[in-house]
């Protein structure tokens, strides 16, 4: 298995996006932006199981998503507390932007501590609130797809609609227990990092 950073956050003023790819199967994690490099990655590996999954519906993770399962034919997946307001403009945030997220539904919902099977990868699905009501993180193998829970050296603001401070704390002791200093995390925004790097230096998890 093999993660690939597909688009950088950092410079398209979108969320990250990743890809991951096994010997028989294909993830694209996030879709803030429509891209070429999300397609590609996509219809390269299109002899595989394939799937696209969102963290939350914030619109920079999710504002690109339709137009990738239209090119690709490929199924959006996305956290079930999250899927009940992905379309209203104030809670995805799209009520600042010019151009709009219409109406459409996931092609499949996920609740807390289920596992997603594409292919031979299994990914363990946790609910995790705080920054929205439904965030989701993503474990694959040994990697931590943290969405905007989790940061390196931060963590995700709590102050937009959805979000509750408080749920943010019990997520963030939720996620300090259930995953070890080896977990690889792959945030939303900014750099990758693990979870030891995380408890030694994240002011957030002390």
């Amino acid at each position: 298995m093999e993660v690939k950073l597909l688009l950088n956050g950092l410079y398209i003023a979108r969320a990250n996006s990743y890809g991951v790819v096994s010997n028989d199967a294909a993830v694209v994690i996030d879709c803030g932006k429509y891209d070429l490099a999300l397609e590609n990655f996509l219809e390269y590996n299109k002899d595989k199981a394939r799937l696209i999954l969102l963290t939350h519906a914030h619109f920079d993770h999710i504002l690109g998503v339709q137009k990738l399962r239209e090119k690709t034919g490929v199924p959006i997946a996305i956290g079930k507390t999250e899927a009940e307001n992905m379309c209203n403009p104030e809670y995805n945030l799209s009520n600042r932007l010019r151009e709009k997220i219409g109406e459409f539904k996931p092609d499949y919902t996920i609740v807390d501590e289920q596992t997603v099977t594409v292919g031979s990868l299994k990914i363990k699905a946790y609910e995790m609130p705080g920054h929205t009501k439904g965030s989701m993180v993503y474990l694959i193998g040994n990697n931590l797809f943290s969405g905007d829970v989790l940061f390196k050296g931060s963590v995700g603001r709590t102050d937009l609609p959805g979000g509750n401070s408080d749920e943010m704390r019990n997520s963030l002791d939720r996620i300090m227990w259930l995953f070890g200093d080896d977990i690889n995390v792959y945030p939303g925004h900014d750099a990758a990092t693990t979870m030891g790097d995380e408890r030694k230096n994240n002011p957030y998890l002390r």
